[in-house]
């Protein structure tokens, strides 16, 4: 089957839909000539490409908001090193003296930093140092601490966990149970129409 051929068997949404993919000259040029042999007029074919245009825009606009993947592994890593000097530095021994914390007060310690880390402003080093922040989904403000509990509760379950980052918006599964992103405090509400935003942060 051509090419031509293929396209006469679309109705006229589908082959509008192929005006947004890369293609060739020639391909394009059948699949206009198609859609003028429907009645399609130039302005409408201009619209549907403009259209496209300003919504890969956004996208990629949304997509530089958020923390990449490489990130989030590194301030995950910062935040593992950290407690292991903090462990290092309580639970060690030497020279016959007693660790300066017990283990199951460390280990108590331990649990609470990683459950309430994000809530607030945020406490994990990691995120502070590379200029991330946990934020709400859905107005980007600073989660609560049930919300950071149950974000950081799915680590018991590392590796499904992580899958989901790979998904949508690079959300984990501890994201979309908190209904939490992670995005680059630098960026945080720039993705909020102005009419969303309090008074005081609006433009004059």
């Amino acid at each position: 089957m051509t090419f031509r051929e293929h396209c006469q068997r679309l109705d006229t949404e589908a082959l509008l839909g192929h005006l947004r993919l890369d293609l060739r000259d020639d391909a394009k040029a059948v699949v206009m000539q198609l859609l003028a042999a429907r009645g399609v007029t130039p302005a409408t074919i201009e619209q549907v490409l403009a259209d496209q245009a300003a919504r890969d825009a956004d996208a990629f606009a949304e997509s530089e908001r958020m923390a990449s993947l490489g990130e989030r592994m590194l301030a995950f890593g910062i935040d593992f090193a950290a407690w292991l000097l903090a462990a290092a530095c309580l639970l060690g021994t030497r020279d016959g003296e007693t660790a300066a914390l017990p283990a199951s007060s460390f280990e108590v310690l331990s649990w609470t930093y990683l459950l309430l880390r994000d809530a607030g402003p945020g406490l994990s080093p990691g995120k502070r140092l590379l200029g991330l922040r946990v934020v709400r989904a859905s107005d980007e403000g600073p989660i609560s601490l049930p919300s950071s509990i149950l974000r950081n509760a799915t680590h018991l379950i590392f590796i499904l966990d992580a899958l989901f980052i790979l998904g949508e918006r690079r959300r984990r599964l501890g994201d979309k149970l908190a209904r939490t992103i992670v995005l680059r405090a630098a960026a945080i509400g720039a993705g909020i129409p102005p009419a969303a935003c309090p008074p005081a942060q609006q433009n004059p």
